[in-house]
C-alpha cells in the first residue's frame, strides 16, 4: 500500500469535484425539460455511480491493497512522469506498441494491448485531476457514467412503463455501480455497450440516420474489441439470430416464412464456418483450443495460494478441448456467472455482497418462470427478437466467463457486462405475461358485461 496515492487533501478535494459535477449535471437537466428519465434519474444515478466507484477504489486501496485499478493507475503515473521528463511525446505514448512501453519502463498494469487503453483513458483524466488516485478514479465514473445512462434510457424505450425497475437493473444495481466504475476495463465496457446500443437504436429503430451516432457507435465498437474483445465475440450469434428473426418476422406468407428460416440458418452457419479463426482469435483466452489449458492453468495457480487467499476460488473439473466439451460445460459456468457464490459458499464480508446479489437474480430468475410458465416462457424467448438477443447472449457471454474465472471476486467483476441484459431478458418476459394476462381479464369483463347486457334485453 501506498500512502501517497491517497492523502487527507484528497478528500476534501473530492468533496470539491462532487459539489461541482452535481451543479453540472443539474444544469444540464435545463436544456431536456420534456425527458422524463434524465429530469428524474439523472443525478441520483450521478451520486450511486460515483459512490461506488469510490468506494470501490477505497476498498481496494485500504482492505487489498493491491488490484487492477492501482497498477492501472501506478502505470498512468510512470507515463505522466515519461512526459515531463520529456522522454516520450504524447502523441508517441498513444500510437506507440504498447509492448514496447511496457517492457521499456516497466509497466506492470498494462500488461496487454486491453489495459494499456485502460492506462491511455486515465492519463487523459489525470489532466483535469491533478494526477490523483481519488479524482482520477471519479472522473472516470461520470465518464463511464454517460454510456451506462445512454443504456438505461435504450431499455426504457423497449418498456417504458417499467423505467423504475429498469433504473434499477441499469443504474443502481450493486455490482454495476461499485465494478461498473472506476479505473479498469469493465466500466469501460460496459460504457461501450451502452453507447453502441443507444447508437444501433436511434439508427436502427428509430431510423434517425446521423453522423455523430454512427460515428459514436464505430468507435465504441473498436473501444470494446481492444479492452475486451470476446464482448463483441458473445454478441456475433445473438446478433445473427436477432436479425434472422427480425427478417422473418416481416414475412407476411406463412409458408415462405417456413422456407426462409433453414435458409438463413445454413448462411448464418456458413459465415461462421468462414469467420471461425477470426472469432477464434478474438476469443482470445476463451478460445476453445485455449480455454482447457486457461482453466487448468488456473487450478494450477489457485492450487498454491494459501487458504485464506483461496477462499472464493471454485472449481468446474477438466474441459475437454473442443466444441462439444466447451458446449457441456456452457451450463456450468452460466450458473457460476450469474447464480454463485451460493448462501454456503460464503467465507467474508465482501463475497456475502455478491452472494445475496446472486441470490437475488436466481429468486427473480425463478419467479419470471413461475410466472409465466415453462412453456410460455420459451415460446415468448423463441418469437420475440430481442428478448432472445438479450438472453442468448447472456448465456453464451456467463457461459465462457463463468468456466474461465474460476474466483467469485474476479467472477464478481467479470459479470456486469452481462447483468443487465440478463435482467432486462426477463423482465421483457415478465411483461409480456402481465400484458396477456391483463388482456385476458379485460376480455372476460367485456364478454361477463355483453351477456349481462344481452341477458338484460332479453327480459
Amino acid at each position: 500500500m501506498e500512502p501517497s496515492l491517497i492523502t487527507g487533501s484528497d478528500y476534501l478535494l473530492l468533496l470539491v469535484y462532487w459539489v461541482l459535477f452535481y451543479f453540472i449535471f443539474k444544469f444540464a437537466k435545463h436544456f431536456f425539460p420534456d425527458n422524463f428519465l434524465i429530469q428524474k434519474y439523472l443525478i441520483p444515478g450521478f451520486f450511486v455511480k460515483t459512490s461506488g466507484a469510490i468506494f470501490f477504489a477505497l476498498l481496494v486501496f485500504y482492505y487489498y491493497g493491491f488490484g487492477d485499478t492501482l497498477s492501472y493507475f501506478r502505470d498512468t503515473m510512470i507515463l505522466r512522469q515519461l512526459l515531463v521528463e520529456k522522454k516520450n511525446s504524447f502523441i508517441e505514448i498513444y500510437t506507440t506498441d504498447y509492448e514496447f512501453l511496457r517492457d521499456r519502463f516497466d509497466l506492470m498494469g498494462s500488461v496487454t494491448e486491453s489495459g494499456f487503453m485502460v492506462t491511455k483513458i486515465a492519463l487523459l483524466l489525470t489532466y483535469f485531476s491533478f494526477s490523483r488516485f481519488l479524482i482520477t478514479t471519479f472522473l472516470m465514473a461520470n465518464l463511464i457514467y454517460l454510456g451506462v445512462f445512454k443504456l438505461f434510457q435504450t431499455f426504457v424505450y423497449l418498456a417504458p412503463t417499467w423505467h423504475r425497475f429498469i433504473a434499477w437493473i441499469v443504474l443502481f444495481f450493486p455490482s454495476l455501480a461499485i465494478y461498473g466504475s472506476g479505473i479498469f476495463k469493465e466500466p469501460v465496457s460496459i460504457s461501450a455497450i451502452g453507447w453502441i446500443m443507444f447508437c444501433s437504436y436511434k439508427t436502427f429503430t428509430e431510423k434517425k440516420l446521423s453522423l455523430l451516432y454512427i460515428s459514436l457507435g464505430i468507435f465504441s465498437i473498436f473501444l470494446i474489441t481492444v479492452v475486451k474483445s470476446y464482448i463483441i465475440a458473445a454478441f456475433l450469434i445473438p446478433v445473427c439470430l436477432f436479425t434472422t428473426m427480425h427478417f422473418i418476422n416481416k414475412i407476411k406468407s406463412h409458408m415462405f416464412r417456413l422456407m426462409s428460416l433453414p435458409i438463413l440458418l445454413i448462411l448464418i452457419f456458413g459465415l461462421y464456418t468462414v469467420l471461425a479463426e477470426k472469432i477464434d482469435e478474438s476469443l482470445g483466452i476463451f478460445a476453445v483450443d485455449k480455454l482447457s489449458e486457461n482453466v487448468q492453468g488456473l487450478n494450477n495457480q489457485y492450487n498454491k495460494m494459501s487458504t485464506e487467499d483461496a477462499g472464493s476460488n471454485f472449481e468446474i473439473g477438466a474441459i475437454e478441448p473442443s466444441l462439444a466439451g466447451l458446449i457441456k460445460k456452457m451450463p456450468v459456468g452460466f450458473v457460476a456467472t450469474l447464480y454463485r457464490p451460493f448462501l454456503w459458499e460464503t467465507r467474508n464480508v465482501v463475497m456475502l455482497f455478491s452472494t445475496l446479489e446472486s441470490l437475488t437474480i436466481l429468486l427473480f430468475t425463478l419467479y419470471v418462470i413461475k410466472k409465466a410458465g415453462v412453456l410460455s416462457f420459451l415460446k415468448i424467448l423463441f418469437t420475440n427478437p430481442v428478448i432472445l438477443f438479450f438472453i442468448t447472449y447472456s448465456i453464451i457471454f456467463s457461459g465462457f466467463v463463468g468456466i474461465s474465472s474460476l474466483n467469485f471476486g474476479t467472477l464478481a467483476r467479470y459479470r456486469v457486462p452481462v447483468i443487465p441484459f440478463y435482467l432486462m431478458g426477463l423482465l421483457l418476459i415478465y411483461s409480456k405475461i402481465v400484458v396477456a394476462k391483463f388482456k385476458t381479464k379485460a376480455n372476460s369483463h367485456i364478454q361477463s358485461n355483453i351477456v349481462m347486457t344481452s341477458q338484460q334485453t332479453e327480459q
